[in-house]
């Protein structure tokens, strides 16, 4: 007899622009987070697409932690330059209050909301001022959700330490580009690019990436 498994726990993503009420262009900001949202709905498994719910937020659920984290990586990349972006992720079970309207709520929401509590505070500390995203998920062993944490942390620390040209070719790896495009792209020569990927460590971000997107 085959091995039952049990149900996928799923995640919930939530996102908030930073500073977003004083934001120069509050309309341009909204079409971008709109065009970041459906890129990220076309490119990562979703079970809920993410959307906006307010002026400077959206939320999405995922069937696993590594699209969730994928799909907050991949609205970071698209929205640099235009906006900062914290998340607070959560894992737990999900309830649908009004399908028609599609309100949502449970667990995944309540601990996905603490996060992103927790990761503003973090962001708050010196010591931290680069975190801008959290995972909670109060049914998992706490050591692994600290494995976790403690990865997201030193990731973050990596890419808010990035130049802006060191972002750029960052999010064009991670959307699969050459290098010799991304050259061209922001200006420099392929040599450059190559030793950005390796000095300025955008190829171990890149990396991080990879493996916090393949967790279940």
């Amino acid at each position: 007899m085959a091995e039952l498994k049990a149900p996928a726990v799923p995640v919930a993503l939530i996102g908030d622009i930073v500073e977003s009420r004083t934001h120069r262009d509050r309309q341009g900001l909204h079409d971008a987070v709109e065009a970041a949202l459906a890129q990220a709905n076309a490119d990562v498994p979703v079970d809920d697409p993410a959307v906006i719910t307010l002026g400077d937020e959206f939320q999405g659920v995922y069937p696993t932690l590594g699209d969730a984290l994928r799909a907050s990586f991949l609205i970071r990349a698209e929205l640099h330059g235009t906006a900062d972006v914290r998340f607070g992720v959560g894992r737990g079970a999900v309830s649908t209050l009004d399908p028609v309207r599609g309100i949502h709520d449970g667990p995944a929401y309540w601990a996905a909301r603490d996060a992103i509590v927790l990761a503003e505070e973090k962001a708050g500390r010196a010591q931290t001022r680069t975190s801008r995203t959290a995972y909670l998920a109060p049914d998992e062993p706490p050591a692994q959700v600290a494995a976790v944490q403690a990865a997201l942390d030193c990731l973050d620390f990596m890419v808010g330490s990035l130049s802006t040209t060191s972002r750029q070719i960052l999010g064009g790896l991670m959307h699969g580009r050459a290098q010799h495009d991304l050259a061209a792209a922001v200006g420099i020569s392929p040599s450059a690019v190559s030793q950005r990927v390796r000095r300025d460590g955008i190829g171990v971000a890149l990396e991080a990436m990879i493996t916090l997107g393949g967790l279940p």
